[in-house]
């Protein structure tokens, strides 16, 4: 230890002498070091990180499946009572349900985001109120009117009262009593991009009503999540759910009729289904940041192999003086111990910077997370690069110093003679690997950006230019009614389209880029289907909604003033729902009605006035799904008088104006008559619909700047490593160079020697990293939008940008060389 800290403060005093080196390497290895601790702070966020639960190991996520569908569904109300009566394998299981309301009773009325949970909820998930206590079993039925809170909303909402408990809040103006304040972190459901997943402000409880128990199949919006119990796996959970699915199976009145329907339970791991989705894409990402990391590394032991080469006279006199290896490996790594602490310092700071910048819309799709940090797993990542990189810092120059001994180094050291061929290639080896990492880099960036452009590229079946669009849900006791309900929806349109600047205005339950509803349907004299029902998005609406929001009518009609007011039994279809069930045929005249093929279904039928253009429902750049509209008239006027159920279903609707100026302008308009209408509604969620597209969009973007800064480095890097071998080369030639132009060599011969020398290298790195990209670019076919993995544009974009970026950084040592002049470079031999 005495020896190595004697070994620190000697490299100290010669880096300090070195100030160039020492920045240029410390700033490179910061570079690869900052990206690298920034994309596993992410990594660590959403994969590594252990769930903010007791034992999550034992959460588990069960979801329903249904022959035909590759995607699983939540549960219906009747097969999740099944499931918590007739299981064994958990300790418990709870469902839960999204349901936004209205908090009002403090200084502005706002929305929050709530979830309709089993009392046993925070049970299952082992986690304790910090204040009061979770949910009893008798408080789970309808009529009793409690809640828990978040931290978050008892801290920022209610001013941190600690005597919150037993008192009410107002949400939906009606009275809950505050049960318990869950501790600070907790978050529940998990944030991600799959459904019911935005953390909730409150939970009350699920509270099931008879009607909703009555009727299997309706309702398919409930979450479940199991405790396993202790000694039970998760195969033997799965086997009792197989046995189970087939029970609950033969209590649908389909699977009776159709053989071809059939119902089941699955279930994974709750940290797999919550981030499932983000784990090949971050893995990906964090693949191609480690190539950054492998560039700078290569970069760096270029430079320390030179400087190496320059101080090689010093280690040979060392090694005459009786210096072992072991001894000269010391010191190296005391040298390689201060840049790899100095670059990771650096790195921890650029990481930190980069973790902060990382978009709110990018941060809310990412499952689990509810903070991106440098935590300790992360700094020992850090650590563990710092200490990997040392290591080879220290054995680089040992690699290039001469096994013959320390005599022929002495030898070989003279201003006659030229360098070792083992460093030299050694140093062309370096130089080919940042080449090829760089290739592959620029292509999987080239593929995303293509991936990207045409998927902004595409039509989404909607004009989102000029049109402002807002979200509000009416309570149902401020609109017990479906006729109050309706009144409301007639005040708001006239209103909004009587606005200074509106060209057109309507009310639709979901906007372009949502979902809203799911049904069965039947048509009528239309293709046979085989397999399991049909079903098709459907959404309702109050005016001229395909004007507004700019969706093109194909043929037929939109709905008239008359069929938005009274129901006429009309539908609208979008183009692939006509084209699935009426092929080469008008749909205009058509017929279809809600549910199953068979005589108990009673539903009405249904006339198609209007087919309309795709529209993008389930995301941008998804494949349209069947899409019809019904006008709101046709609304049943039971379900939005039911008490019971999820408030929000056909009382959650939203505003979209289509305008002649910028849409931003009508903002205060828009509070400013929903106000009007009622003072303590909560407006929520007030956008333009491009700014709609840019949030459904940014994930993609993000990882396209992503890639392309990540690649971008790599270029840089690849050119200054390519430009210090050649510089260092020149360097090192100069008493060759100086003969050759003493002797009668032009200038051109000079230049191709030392361009030529770089572009061989180019050559191969280009050549080997053509080979590795097309074999690494399959991986991201499911990544990639409408674009090959061997795109020939991107194939021979990339390799140009490679060769003109490295003649600019082969032309200036070339230029350096033109400038030795033959007298000065002997006489100063």
């Amino acid at each position: 230890m005495t020896t190595f800290l004697y070994d620190l403060r000697h490299a100290a005093r010669a880096l300090r002498h070195q100030s160039g080196f020492l920045a240029v390497v410390v700033l490179t290895l910061g570079f690869g070091i900052g990206i690298n601790t920034a994309t596993f702070s992410i990594v660590n966020a959403v994969l590594i990180r252990p769930l903010p639960f007791d034992q999550p190991d034992r959460l588990m996520a069960l979801t329903e499946r249904f022959s035909g569908f590759a995607d699983n569904a939540p549960f219906s109300p009747p097969d999740f009572i099944d499931l918590q009566r007739e299981q064994q394998s958990f300790d418990g299981v709870a469902a839960y349900a999204p349901r936004p309301a209205e908090l009002s009773g403090t200084a502005t009325p706002v929305r929050i985001d709530v979830s309709k949970v089993s009392w046993s909820l925070f049970d299952v998930l082992g986690i304790e109120p910090m204040l009061g206590r979770p949910f009893t079993e008798e408080e789970d039925r309808p009529g009793v009117d409690v809640a828990v809170l978040s931290y978050e909303l008892w801290e920022t909402r209610l001013g941190a009262d600690r005597s919150i408990v037993g008192r009410t809040i107002t949400l939906d103006r009606r009275p809950y009593t505050v049960v318990g304040v869950m501790p600070p972190g907790f978050s529940f459901p998990l944030r991600g991009p799959g459904f019911n997943s935005r953390p909730a402000a409150a939970w009350v409880p699920l509270a099931f009503t008879a009607q909703q128990l009555q009727v299997r199949g309706n309702e398919r919006i409930y979450n479940v999540v199991g405790r396993l119990k202790a000694g039970t796996s998760i195969d033997e959970a799965r086997a009792e759910l197989e046995i189970l699915g087939g029970r609950v199976n033969e209590r649908y009145p389909l699977a009776a009729r159709n053989r071809n329907f059939s119902i089941g339970f699955a279930v994974k791991p709750l940290r797999e289904e919550a981030s499932g989705p983000l784990q090949r894409p971050l893995l990906l990402l964090l693949g191609a940041v480690g190539l950054v990391l492998l560039i700078t590394c290569a970069n760096v032991a270029n430079l320390v192999l030179s400087r190496a080469a320059v101080r090689r006279r010093e280690l040979a006199l060392r090694a005459a003086l009786g210096s072992s290896h072991a001894r000269l490996l010391q010191l190296l790594l005391a040298e390689g111990a201060i840049l790899s602490i100095a670059g990771s310092a650096i790195g921890v700071l650029l990481a930190q910077a980069l973790v902060a910048v990382v978009p709110a819309s990018v941060a809310s799709t990412l499952p689990t997370v509810r903070d991106i940090s440098v935590d300790v797993r992360v700094l020992a990542f850090t650590g563990g690069i710092s200490i990997l990189t040392s290591i080879l810092f220290a054995m680089v120059p040992l690699v290039g110093f001469d096994r013959r001994g320390p005599g022929s180094t002495l030898q070989e050291d003279t201003s006659r003679t030229t360098a070792g061929l083992r460093r030299h290639r050694m140093q062309s080896g370096l130089v080919v690997s940042t080449v090829t990492l760089a290739f592959v880099l620029l292509m999987g960036a080239g593929l995303f950006l293509r991936s990207f452009s045409a998927l902004m590229a595409t039509d989404g079946g909607f004009d989102p230019d000029r049109v402002l669009t807002a979200s509000v849900t009416l309570p149902r006791e401020g609109y017990p009614m479906a006729s109050t309900v309706r009144a409301f929806h007639e005040s708001l349109f006239r209103r909004a389209s009587s606005l200074a600047g509106v060209r057109s205005a309507a009310l639709i339950t979901d906007l372009p880029l949502e979902r809203y509803e799911r049904r069965a349907l039947t048509v009528e004299n239309g293709v046979a289907v085989s397999g399991p029902p049909p079903s098709t998005n459907l959404s309702w609406t109050y005016g001229p909604f395909a004007q507004t929001l700019g969706i093109r009518l194909i043929a037929g009609r939109t709905f008239t003033g008359v069929e938005d007011v009274q129901p006429q039994g009309v539908v609208i279809v979008n183009e692939r729902l006509a084209q699935r069930f009426w092929p080469g045929q008008d749909a205009i005249g058509k017929r279809l009605k809600w549910g199953s093929d068979s005589p108990q279904n009673q539903n009405a039928w249904l006339t198609v006035v209007g087919v309309v253009a795709d529209v993008a429902d389930d995301g941008f750049g998804a494949e349209p799904f069947l899409h019809a509209y019904e006008p709101f008239s046709q609304f049943p006027d039971n379900v939005l008088n039911n008490v019971g159920g999820l408030v929000s279903f056909g009382r959650l609707v939203k505003l979209a104006v289509r305008t002649t100026a910028d849409p931003r302008a009508l903002v205060a308009s828009v509070r400013g008559e929903v106000a009007s209408i009622d003072r303590q509604l909560a407006l929520q969620s007030i956008e333009t619909m491009e700014d709609r597209l840019g949030t459904a969009v940014a994930p993609r973007r993000f990882s396209v700047m992503t890639l392309g800064a990540f690649a971008g480095g790599a270029l840089l890097l690849a050119a200054i490593g390519l430009y210090g071998l050649l510089a260092f080369s020149v360097a090192e030639r100069r008493r060759e160079i100086a003969l050759r132009v003493a002797i009668g060599a032009e200038p051109q011969s000079i230049l191709r020697m030392v361009v030529g020398h770089g572009l061989k290298l180019v050559a191969v790195g280009l050549t080997v990293g053509a080979v590795a990209s097309f074999a690494v670019t399959r991986v991201l076919t499911s990544l990639l939008y409408q674009t090959d993995t061997h795109d020939v544009v991107t194939f021979v974009v990339v390799p140009v940008v490679l060769v003109l970026i490295s003649l600019v950084a082969c032309a200036l040592p070339a230029m350096r060389a033109l400038q030795v002049e033959p007298i000065t470079a002997l006489r100063s031999e």
